[in-house]
């Protein structure tokens, strides 16, 4: 679609506005960023001409990040300004800096991703072999046969550049490839006839006329056809001198004489430089001797001017190379004048910005001091109060529920009716399990318990004591590396209920033989406590007796940890929690 529209937008000035409206459609509808790419691309393209240097340079540097994701788009770009320094500025170093950028491109991507591979492989290939640096031209164009559809224009410059470096074989075997492919890809007939007429030239220097001749005489047919003049004088040029040194001199005299016709429309007159000594040949065959002097001195004349061209065309890289270095040089300086000069207002905002944070610094460590003061002293009333409230707790209310249980024991010794015997053995229950609720508080608000190794002691008396008593198998697994762990008061005391709520359960309900606790660290630094047991078991969502299950998940909610029950009928109860560190 891109390569159909490009063709449009480029010759067709009345459709430009239709295909700008298009790609806008396409990019709010389908929301395609690549659409919008590549608008801005055709309109560069476009717009070429009246861009500042300083322009093209900034959207040069912009196009690898700015189209990223769209290489085909970047390709494009790159060609668009690389084609405008060559041809259209002449400013071959600031082209051949493009180029360079776009062949990385074509390095990384095949013709499936840059649809005009062959195109732009052609033309980096070209413009090395107009600066006969033809070593250069035949590695990109080797790059291009990998990947591009269409390799007929890469094989034939290949070949021209083979034959420049006098390896007629390989030149040979280019051209030939280039035939074939012409044929496989239906092109015109003159990709053939350019082609063979090559294979031709070969040929003729090899001095093997009678091969070279017809396929001189194809490509030319061909090029007139065409009304490619330039190709014209390239076949008729190496076929008249064919034809005179078959001493057929006449046809070679009207061949010439067309010949200079040719390259006078093609105004390719540095094809002079090879027709000259033709036409030398020509006299000096016929004995006019004085008049083959004449076109020997042209044909120096000829190689001397474009020596001078080519030579200029060097002078002029070399310079433009020389401005470049100078500019970069510049820009150096003014980007090292802009960081020196970036780099002390930094340093003024840095130390401006230093003097107030050591000022706030101070300040708050003198606040936080303070504030640590009146915390220790809060600290310090709290633990005197807990130790306080145990103290009371354990003397008073303790000591007085144990006396109530006493005194209830020692009345049900004694005869006394069913009612009131009923009556005393509820009190007694109740006293001992007020008494063992209070024994926990008591436990969880005493300060010198307020470490793990003091709750792992306590939930192994526990579960060693119950279990025991119950006939059931009791294991404790612990890690040395949770002793460390710090603990409130809250945590401790719901970690501890959750636990004894879950072994009075498994006790009283489960009819196991057996219940297994780990207490541990996982890999992310959270405590996980275990308790699992091999009894009947329950289902999970059905409503049970008592509040058991709901404490439990309150209690571990209110520390922040998870829980999980997992239990099946007759296969046992696993209740798991995790406790972030």
């Amino acid at each position: 679609m891109q390569d159909s529209l490009l063709l449009e937008y480029n010759y067709n000035l009345d459709k430009r506005k239709q295909i700008e409206q298009f790609l806008t459609n396409i990019y709010k509808e389908q929301n395609d960023l690549e659409a919008i790419a590549f608008l801005e691309v055709l309109k560069i393209g476009i717009g070429i001409d009246q861009r500042s240097f300083e322009e093209l340079e900034k959207f040069v540097n912009e196009v690898g990040v700015k189209y990223r994701e769209f290489p085909n788009v970047q390709a494009r770009a790159y060609r668009t300004i690389g084609y405008h320094y060559f041809i259209g500025l002449n400013n071959y170093e600031k082209a051949f800096d493009v180029y360079l950028k776009l062949e990385k491109l074509l390095r990384l991507y095949d013709d499936k991703v840059i649809t005009d591979y062959a195109d732009y492989c052609g033309e980096i290939v070209t413009a090395f072999y107009k600066f006969k640096d033809y070593k250069s031209a035949i590695k990109i164009g080797e790059i291009g046969l990998v990947n591009a559809s269409n390799k007929w224009y890469i094989y034939n410059t290949l070949g021209l550049c083979y034959i420049e470096l006098h390896q007629l074989d390989t030149a040979k075997n280019y051209f030939q490839q280039a035939v074939t492919e012409a044929k496989l890809n239906k092109m015109a007939p003159i990709y053939q006839t350019i082609a063979l007429g090559n294979i031709g030239y070969i040929y003729y220097l090899r001095k093997d006329y009678e091969k070279a001749k017809p396929l001189f005489k194809v490509d030319l047919k061909e090029a007139l056809k065409n009304e490619d003049f330039g190709l014209a004088a390239g076949s008729s040029i190496p076929l008249s001198d064919v034809l005179i040194k078959e001493r057929a001199y006449a046809q070679a005299s009207k061949l010439l004489d067309e010949t200079r016709t040719y390259i006078a429309k093609s105004g390719q007159v540095e094809r002079l430089e090879k027709f000259f000594p033709v036409k030398s040949r020509y006299y000096q065959a016929l004995g006019d001797y004085s008049k083959a002097l004449a076109f020997r001195d042209s044909t120096i004349k000829a190689i001397v001017r474009n020596d001078s061209i080519f030579n200029g065309l060097l002078v002029m890289r070399a310079q433009q190379r020389t401005d470049l270095e100078r500019i970069a040089d510049e820009a150096t300086k003014l980007e090292n004048y802009k960081r020196i000069t970036e780099t002390r207002i930094f340093a003024l905002i840095a130390l401006f910005i230093i003097a107030v944070v050591f000022y706030l610094v101070v300040r708050r460590y003198r606040n936080r001091i303070k504030a640590d003061k009146k915390k220790i002293e809060e600290l310090n009333r709290i633990m005197e109060l807990r130790q306080g409230l145990s103290a009371d707790m354990h003397d008073d209310i303790g000591s007085t529920l144990s006396s109530i249980s006493l005194y209830t024991h020692s009345l049900l010794m004694k005869s006394a009716d069913e009612d009131n015997r009923a009556v005393l053995e509820k009190i007694k229950a109740n006293a001992q399990n007020i008494q063992e609720n209070i024994s926990d508080i008591i436990w969880s608000v005493n300060p010198k318990m307020d470490s793990m190794e003091q709750v792992v002691a306590r939930m192994r008396a526990f579960g060693a004591d119950i279990t025991e008593y119950a006939g059931i198998k009791f294991e404790f697994d612990t890690d040395a590396k949770i002793i460390a762990l710090p603990l409130t008061m809250e945590v401790r005391k719901n970690l501890y209920l959750i636990y004894k709520e879950a072994i009075n359960n498994a006790v009283k309900y489960s009819n196991c033989k057996q219940i297994n606790i780990s207490l541990k660290s996982n890999r992310e630094g959270c405590f996980e406590m275990d308790i699992v047991d091999n009894g009947n078991g329950f289902e999970l969502d059905k409503a049970h007796d008592g509040n058991g299950i709901a404490n439990m998940r309150h209690r571990a909610k209110a520390i922040g940890a998870t829980l999980h029950i997992s239990t099946e009928t007759q296969r046992g109860t696993r209740i798991r929690l995790v406790l972030s560190s």
